[in-house]
């Protein structure tokens, strides 16, 4: 793992990070503008929740970019269910932002339907994701397999029709899928 320490927050980086990265990139063919969008997108998402942590006065101490995107600890989140609650939406809040304006100002469709899709994604139900952990703090219980793929299963849906329609590369929906079965075996699902 490579650390790297940068305004008293430590970054880390894991080799599958870089793996799933490579992979994407190399399977991305003419798709590079996408895999960029989401990289930043997902960096503005991130950026939301450590702007809404350090305005509540527990900014993070680490981040780690790994296989299946990037994580803030759990530290931060030791607050009022209120507090949490703000710092859980803010990255969706930002992606949906970000999709609005790319929207109303024609910055693209990709541009735009990354920031949608990656906000949307991130209020599923699954314990690594914003939704899941929201609904731990707000329900003091882990989120129902049954809501859990009730919600999943327009996405995967989505995913497989954009991959036959030649809309999303396949690198796209294989980071989806190791994310997917990542939340799921790690949910104990």
């Amino acid at each position: 793992m490579l650390e790297i320490l940068l305004f008293k927050i430590r970054l880390r980086f894991t080799f599958a990070f870089f793996a799933v990265i490579g992979f994407s990139a190399a399977a991305a063919g003419n798709c590079q503008w996408e895999l960029i969008s989401a990289l930043l997108c997902s960096l503005a998402h991130e950026l939301g929740h450590i702007i809404a942590m350090t305005a509540l006065d527990r900014p993070p101490e680490s981040i780690t970019f790994y296989a299946g995107g990037i994580m803030l600890p759990e530290r931060g989140l030791r607050c009022s269910k209120c507090r949490a609650a703000v710092i859980l939406l803010a990255g969706v809040l930002v992606n949906l932002s970000l999709a609005l304006l790319g929207w109303l100002w024609g910055l693209g469709s990709v541009f735009t339907g990354v920031n949608l899709l990656l906000g949307a994604f991130n209020l599923l139900p699954f314990r690594y994701f914003d939704g899941g952990r929201l609904y731990e703090e707000l329900f003091c219980a882990e989120p129902p397999l049954a809501l859990q793929i009730t919600l999943l299963s327009p996405f995967l849906l989505l995913a497989v029709l954009s991959v036959c329609r030649g809309e999303m590369p396949v690198s796209l929906a294989a980071t989806l899928l190791i994310i997917i079965v990542d939340c799921v075996v790690n949910n104990g699902g």
